[in-house]
Formats: C-alpha cells, structure tokens, sequence
C-alpha cells in the first residue's frame, strides 16, 4: 500500500483519506485507530517490582538494553519490558530513534545534544539523564534533526 503525505496549514482540520479495494475488519480498526488519535497516545506494558504497568510512550526518555532486558527510563522511574529493541523500535512513534546498539530515544525530550571527542555525541534530557549517540546512529539522527522530521 502506498502511503502519501501532505503538510497542510496549522489553520487546516488534518484528515486522513484511505482509498482501499474492499472496506473490511482491518481497514475499519486502521480507521478508528486514526480517528481516536491512538498513535499521539501509545501505551506500552512494562512491569516494575512484579507488577505490569501501562506507560504512555511520550512520557518515556529513552530505552536501554542490558542482559536482554530493556529498561524503560521515565522521569524518577524505571520500568522494564523483555521486547526486543527491534521490535520496540517498529511499535513506537517516529520520536524513538536508534541511538546505538543498545539504545532508542524519545527525540521529544531531548534537551540537548552536545558533541563529545571522539565522534559521538551525548543526548540530555528534561530530567537530567543522559545517553550516548554513538558515531553509526549519528549521521542519519543528525540529518532528520536538521531537516525537521523529528
């Protein structure tokens, strides 16, 4: 299926037009999906202390993988999930970006990005965390953020 974007005025209702062959279960679920606006608000379970809890994905800083398991960094929190990071990488917004082998970050909460010697650069965040862009993720990372894509 071939997917087409268009930037519209601020001033402009966004919409979304789906020309399908058939109309069924999937094309309708795609529909309310878009509707309810369900990708601006992507909840992801995790689990802490045994328990599973339902994190929004806006409010996560970044992602990291140690051991197979990846912990989800959050504002004074931690939560963990045993998805891969190939597969979080595919589920979550666009903001999440490969920041090296073992990393995804929230782009929304970067503060800032200050170059380190040696080719790579640090990413920190609204809650004072930081991680590492390392020099293989870094060019693609830099080109979207200058050509305003994230």
């Amino acid at each position: 299926m071939k997917v087409e974007i268009e930037k519209i005025d601020k001033e402009k209702l966004e919409t979304a037009r789906l020309m399908v062959h058939e109309e069924d279960e999937s094309i309708r679920r795609l529909s309310g999906f878009i509707e309810r606006e369900n990708y601006k608000h992507m909840l992801l379970s995790c689990y802490k202390d045994d328990e599973i809890h339902q994190v929004k994905c806006r409010e996560i800083f970044y992602i990291e993988s140690l051991m197979e398991v990846q912990y989800i960094h959050m504002n004074g929190e931690i939560y963990c999930t045993r998805k891969r990071l190939y597969e979080l990488e595919r589920i979550l917004p666009v903001e999440f970006v490969r920041a090296s082998k073992s990393v995804l970050l929230n782009t929304a909460k970067v503060e800032r990005y200050k170059p380190i010697p040696g080719g790579i650069m640090m990413a920190e965040f609204e809650n004072g965390d930081s991680t590492y862009i390392s020099r293989k993720y870094l060019k693609g990372l830099r080109a979207q953020i200058k050509e305003g894509l994230l």
